[in-house]
């Protein structure tokens, strides 16, 4: 064999070993930074797997707890007690969840809320309430979504702005007079709450600000409501940091 392409082999089978050698090299470098990271996010702990699974599998979602029958429907929401502190809120709250209901297309027709809330002041009295299935058939509606208002505050105890609301819903069949949801066996209606932002201060200091403040809180919890009758994603990371202006 030439002494020439003898050097030449020599040369490349060098060559081709260093090659290899930087190859396992480098896989050892990114193994050994990868090893590192992983250490490094262990030790500050699991706060951050929630967003990061947030970021690659998108928002975790909620089923509906019922499906809704297309039918005539009416909102009513019922406010005996007087948490809310004007009977317009009863409006603001039926509304929005009958909106959202349409929007989603679970149902093609409702009746005001605040025509049922008429039928009931007109006709009931504090000791003889109207029973639920006869405001729905009074006003025509063959379906009623009942909801009843259990807590309404605009700030916590301790001072921050913080509103927040309780309920608690039905869905009643007029012409059966029976529950359809929850299951009749369930002595309360399901319940719904929600937190909104902290709002500011501001708008506290001022009437006109804090019926502002009722009507956003009222409009959430019939969001809220209406969202136990369609699938949905849970609420936003970080929806409740930050203040409302």
């Amino acid at each position: 064999m030439p002494r020439g392409f003898s050097l030449i082999t020599l040369k490349t089978n060098i060559q081709t070993r260093k090659n290899k050698m930087n190859f396992i090299l480098h896989d050892r470098f990114i193994h050994c930074i990868c090893s590192c990271a992983s250490l490094l996010f262990l030790a500050v702990g699991c706060n951050y797997l929630v967003p990061a699974a947030y970021i690659i599998d998108g928002p975790p979602s909620i089923e509906a707890k019922y499906d809704l029958p297309d039918r005539k429907t009416v909102v009513f929401v019922d406010d005996r007690t007087n948490i809310l502190s004007r009977t317009q809120l009863r409006a603001v709250i039926g509304d929005k969840v009958a909106a959202d209901l349409m929007k989603k297309g679970l149902i093609t027709e409702t009746i005001a809320s605040r025509d049922a809330l008429a039928m009931a002041r007109k006709d009931e009295t504090v000791d003889k309430p109207m029973p639920i299935s006869e405001i729905g058939q009074r006003v025509g509606a063959d379906m009623i979504i009942y909801v009843q208002i259990r807590d309404f505050k605009l700030a916590d105890p301790g001072g921050d702005s913080l509103p927040s609301a309780l309920a608690s819903v039905k869905v009643i069949d007029v012409s059966g007079r029976s529950r359809l949801f929850p299951a009749p066996s369930e002595l309360t209606g399901e319940p719904v709450a929600t937190d909104m932002r902290e709002v500011s201060a501001d708008l506290y200091q001022s009437t006109s600000g804090r019926r502002q403040v009722e009507d956003l809180l009222a409009a959430e919890i019939g969001s809220e409501v209406a969202k136990l009758f369609y699938k949905h994603e849970r609420k936003e990371l970080g929806k409740n940091l930050g203040v409302r202006k």
